[in-house]
């Protein structure tokens, strides 16, 4: 309200320097215009606005109205035709037993303001002398365009520029905006406003408070803007207090200084919800995180478990194959054979295990690389087949192979491929409730520059339930059914899989269900531009 107060003083302080040059000197004479004249040479020499004064007339209270020009000896005296819309204050200044004013501003000598009277029609300010009254006709322009520009950006502005929204408005019927900082600000009726000011007092009557202060408390209005009634000049002219000048500001954030508490109110909830939203994600993701790390704490406490029942088996052939040696029960050349192909099988078995584990370790760590050649399909699948031939034969399955010749070349390391599809080979032996295994390899195309080869191993078996497959491929996992049941097996196989596929550029993918079986398909790149044979190192990621 502070800058309200200043804005206000500042203002009207341009009119009472006006009242205080044109000040009547008793032993003048009064139809002499050279007084005025010198005065408002005088006033336009120091004023900040010179040419607010229009002109200077002295109207007599005759029944006829008799004009002259006071601020411009010999000038013409046509009232009527120098200031529009004269002719109703005329008419009220003969019609009405103006009282003298009391109305004294704070701050202000009393002399320099006491008698004038404020008409915002012309707008003018208004004395009564002996003989009639006073007119200084103001340019309404300069109050306009002017004044109240400079007012607003003296008391309103901030930083960047202004800070509150301003206007200064005349009521009545249609509703006038006399100034507007912001282009349609006023127009309509203002609720949210930081304050409200009568620029001027109100008409002369009993009624109207006596200006003890600047101030008088504040009005009982609709809405969220306070009036704050002001008496420096009266208005001579009885009206509707709506009719009068009003100054109207609003702070740019978009309402009140209520508005903006219920803003920063809902501001601070929504930022409280938005914490405690935060804070329950964070418990979530903890709980998550150590629900997660739970898991595959027991994923490896299983996986534990389950390589020293693998290590344990072997290790316990071996031991007593040895013992038997030792202590001389082996006896001729057919037992001899018989001992060492079971060691030989058994210290293999270790061997795989062992290096499976390894194996594991490094991918984890991003270490091994591979060595990309241009190979044949029919060349991998030969090679995996060799390799499985006596797990294939020890376990009486069949194997169903349907690999075409004319394949395209793919690009990729002859022993990790290998090693992949031996892994699922030996998967499909595990678990094939029926003796029987297919591998399958066929082109497929998605558009003229991307083609791929999908080798297929697939069985007959059990097949893995729905709620097992988002989890195949995790290390340590294996279903409960496969545990419950006792079948061998690290729950690496698998994983190992896959990310030695994905390090050729490939995929892994499987289709499987209850009681249909299983089908695992390598899905690798088809080398488009065969050239000769370039090594090219890869790291596992």
């Amino acid at each position: 309200m502070l800058s309200l107060v200043n804005w206000h003083s500042d203002f009207l302080r341009n009119f009472s320097e006006i009242c205080l040059t044109m000040r009547a000197d008793p032993s003048e004479d009064a139809t002499d215009p050279a007084p005025y004249a010198g005065r408002v040479a005088e006033w336009r020499a120091m004023a900040r606005y010179p040419d607010l004064v229009r002109g200077v007339y002295a109207v007599a209270s005759d029944a006829t109205p008799v004009v002259r020009r006071l601020d411009r000896p010999g000038a013409a005296t046509d009232v009527l035709a120098a200031v529009p819309n004269v002719q109703p204050l005329l008419s009220a200044l003969h019609s009405t037993d103006a009282v003298q004013s009391t109305h004294v501003p704070v701050g202000v000598p009393s002399s320099a303001v006491r008698g004038w009277y404020f008409d915002p029609d012309l707008p003018a300010l208004l004395r009564r002398d002996g003989r009639g009254w006073i007119l200084v006709d103001l340019n309404a322009e300069v109050i306009r365009s002017r004044m109240f520009d400079d007012l607003a950006h003296r008391y309103f502005q901030g930083i960047d520029g202004l800070d509150y929204e301003v206007s200064v408005v005349a009521g009545g019927s249609p509703r006038r905006v006399l100034y507007a900082s912001d282009a349609g600000f006023g127009r309509d009726e203002v609720t949210d406003a930081d304050g409200m000011l009568n620029v001027f007092g109100g008409p002369i009557s009993a009624d109207w408070p006596p200006p003890i202060k600047v101030f008088h408390p504040t009005l009982q209005t609709p809405g969220k803007a306070s009036l704050t009634a002001a008496t420096w000049f009266p208005r001579l002219r009885d009206s509707s207090d709506a009719d009068a000048w009003r100054l109207i500001v609003r702070h740019r954030r978009g309402g009140s200084l209520g508005a903006f508490v219920s803003n920063m109110r809902r501001r601070d909830v929504a930022a409280g919800f938005g914490a405690l939203s935060l804070l329950v994600v964070s418990i979530g993701m903890l709980i998550a995180a150590s629900s997660r790390a739970q898991r595959l704490a027991r994923l490896q406490l299983d996986f534990v478990t389950a390589v020293s029942h693998e290590l344990r088996t072997p290790l316990t052939v071996i031991t007593s194959a040895a013992d038997n040696l030792a202590q001389g029960v082996v006896q001729g050349q057919q037992q001899l054979t018989q001992y060492g192909n079971v060691i030989g099988n058994q210290a293999r078995q270790l061997s795989g295990l062992v290096e499976e584990i390894l194996l594991f370790a490094a991918t984890s760590n991003g270490r091994p690389q591979f060595s990309l050649q241009q190979l044949e399909v029919s060349e991998i699948i030969d090679a995996t087949l060799a390799s499985t031939e006596g797990l294939v034969r020890a376990a009486g399955v069949t194997v169903e192979r349907d690999v075409p010749r004319d394949l395209p070349l793919v690009a990729g390391d002859l022993v990790v491929l290998t090693q992949v599809l031996q892994n699922l080979i030996t998967n499909a032996l595990k678990y094939s409730a029926e003796p029987w295994i297919g591998i399958r390899a066929r082109l497929v195309e998605h558009g003229p520059r991307e083609r791929e080869i999908q080798v297929s191993v697939a069985d007959r078996g059990a097949g893995i339930a729905k709620a097992d497959l988002p989890h195949i491929f995790e290390p340590f996992y294996r279903s409960p059914a496969v545990a419950s049941a006792q079948i061998h097996g690290t729950g690496l196989g698998l994983t190992l899989a896959r990310r030695m596929t994905e390090a050729m550029n490939g995929r892994l993918t499987v289709v499987s269900g209850e009681g249909r079986g299983s089908t695992f398909t390598v899905h690798l790149p088809c080398v488009e531009t065969p050239t000769e044979t370039v090594e090219r190192r890869v790291s596992v990621q």
